[in-house]
């Protein structure tokens, strides 16, 4: 059996977006990248769903992963051409398709598109509506919370299979039971990302850049300050705590936490399909609107960028992604090496590894490791 993958995400409108989130790391590529048509043509729609299907085992589960930006802004014929492109060069394989939105753009003919066609959407919303609209804003300045429920509510209308992301930041960190209660209400699955963003320096905010490169295997660490919408590490530990007890007495037969459903599955040595917590990435990529494949959608930087569809085939392109993958461990100083918890935590995201390669979060993962662990052993 060959169930070889890799995770791709596919930016059909680079960055572009209706909405201005104040922590977005994405609303500045366009410019930082130097992308001339934010809207993929079909040409790259072709060569990028041919040469992602050729490149996965012949057994594996292909994973259209569509983001933003707004990928919505792309438009309903566009992934009806893409759901073609999949049918002529799958030959019987399967194939899912999943988007990330905000949902604020959805209508009654997206919903019925994606119920036709077993889209799975993923719909970014931060709380009730005092924290969602902390961040989120629109293009006027005004929280998003009304026209993201409006969304919402058109998925479960039209029974559309959903689950919420849902950013950790310094705001909503401090209302976790506020937070989890209302989002058990709307779905059965959820992932709490945690949001840790630094200043960047001049020479990076006259390049265009609204947050400082993350350190990893092609740039340096900048000790710059914290963003002030960036979760503490305390802050993202005991709100994954105070989750899980709640969800441990009430909802562990019933819903789904990626993070939790991640953990659980280290701890019986079953593989993380969460990068974050994996020994290695370097097998999610990003392959810009223009065809530019990056190393990550978090390293979508150009000391970063892989080459291009039209003139590589991915598969070479994501062969070349392994010193980077392997820089997640081998990355790694010897006090984590050491860690009890190193094969449920694997040093996090580098993007975070902000301190002397130590992950930021270290403390809020142990908080949140121990509690698992205690926790289980009763």
């Amino acid at each position: 059996m060959d169930k070889r993958t890799y995770a791709m995400l596919a930016k059909p409108v680079s960055s572009a977006c209706n909405l201005r989130c104040e922590y977005c790391y994405y609303a500045e590529k366009k410019e930082l990248l130097e992308i001339e048509n934010s809207r993929m043509s079909l040409g790259i729609l072709e060569a990028f769903t041919r040469q992602s299907l050729a490149m996965q085992g012949r057994d594996a589960v292909v994973e259209f992963a569509w983001h933003g930006g707004e990928p919505t802004i792309a438009g309903i014929p566009f992934y009806e051409e893409a759901l073609r492109l999949q049918r002529e060069y799958g030959q019987g394989r399967i194939i899912l398709n999943t988007m990330q939105t905000n949902a604020t753009l959805l209508t009654d003919e997206w919903c019925r598109f994606f119920k036709a066609n077993d889209f799975l959407i993923g719909v970014s919303i931060d709380g009730p509506e005092s924290l969602h609209n902390a961040y989120r804003k629109t293009a006027e300045g005004r929280g998003s919370f009304t026209e993201t429920m409006r969304g919402i509510e058109l998925l479960q209308k039209h029974g559309v299979a959903f689950n919420t992301l849902t950013t950790v930041n310094r705001i909503n960190m401090e209302k976790p039971l506020e937070v989890y209660r209302f989002l058990r209400e709307l779905t059965d699955y959820m992932q709490f990302l945690p949001v840790v963003e630094r200043m960047p320096t001049q020479y990076e905010t006259e390049k265009g850049q609204l947050f400082a490169t993350p350190p990893g295997f092609y740039s340096i660490k900048i000790k710059h300050p914290l963003t002030d919408f960036s979760v503490t590490s305390e802050g993202y530990g005991g709100f994954l705590c105070a989750i899980w007890d709640e969800w441990k007495k009430h909802d562990s037969k019933k819903k789904h936490i990626q993070l939790f459903d991640v953990t659980i599955g280290n701890l019986n040595g079953i593989p993380s399909s969460l990068c974050v917590h994996n020994p290695l990435c370097g097998h999610s990529g990003c392959v810009e609107a223009n065809g530019d494949v990056y190393s990550c959608d978090r390293y979508a930087f150009p000391a970063y960028k892989l080459g291009n569809i039209t003139e590589t085939f991915l598969g070479e392109l994501m062969e070349q992604n392994r010193d980077f993958g392997m820089h997640k461990t081998y990355g790694l100083p010897e006090e984590c090496l050491d860690c009890r918890y190193i094969k449920l935590c694997f040093g996090g995201c580098p993007k975070d590894r902000l301190w002397d390669n130590k992950n930021y979060l270290c403390t809020g993962y142990k908080m949140f490791f121990d509690k698992v662990c205690h926790s289980i052993k009763r």
